[in-house]
């Protein structure tokens, strides 16, 4: 991750290790066919400042990091059942792609541990919980399907999970519940004033 340039983010990684980030969406891939290029978004920066933090174990002198260029196409994009990401025949290998490339995160940040939610994670945990469920094998909510929904709370730290098949509900969270913490997220059940079940999904601790 840090293998980059400072004013642009643009990757000096082996073409494998890119595309791992782009997958887990702090990359993107910008550039003409021959003469394209691999380079940090926004959060592929400051989470690039997070590793160089945790390096140095201090306090690092601002850098003052350019924008990199507008990218001609954006980095992966976890499904959170509301219909925004089409389905896809390579749908689970960038799925299985982006979950490996976050576990690869998790380790980096957490000495080794790839249990624990990342500081990146916390701040986009819609788009964490969401991956964690997809890369579990959790349907997403579909048209003509029932799936998961994965949507911010009240509180932007807790996403709520809701099932759209009433009837399936209670079944399919509690089964979501038993994957989660696996995943480095505690679920805890709740029910609206009509009684529906959701789940609330916190990051798991240290």
């Amino acid at each position: 991750m840090v293998e980059s340039e400072p004013g642009t983010g643009r990757l000096a990684a082996r073409p494998q290790v890119c595309a791992a980030l782009v997958a887990a969406g702090v990359a993107v891939r910008h550039g003409r066919a021959g003469h394209h290029g691999f380079y940090l978004n926004r959060e592929g920066l400051a989470l690039r400042a997070e590793l160089m933090r945790a390096a140095e174990q201090r306090t690092p002198e601002p850098q003052g990091p350019a924008e990199p260029t507008e990218p001609a196409a954006g980095g992966f994009v976890a499904d959170d059942g509301s219909g925004a990401v089409p389905a896809s025949p390579r749908r689970a290998a960038e799925v299985a792609a982006a979950w490996e490339g976050l576990l690869q995160i998790r380790s980096v940040l957490g000495a080794g541990a790839a249990e624990v939610p990342a500081p990146w994670e916390r701040e986009r945990a819609v788009h964490a919980v969401a991956l964690a469920l997809e890369a579990a094998g959790v349907p997403p909510a579909r048209p003509d399907s029932p799936g998961y929904q994965v949507a911010p709370s009240q509180d932007p730290a807790l996403p709520r999970i809701t099932w759209t098949s009433p009837s399936q509900a209670p079944q399919a969270l509690a089964r979501i519940a038993s994957l989660l913490p696996s995943s480095g997220w505690q679920p805890t059940l709740h029910r609206t004033r009509t009684a529906t079940p959701y789940l609330l999904a916190s990051p798991r601790r240290a």
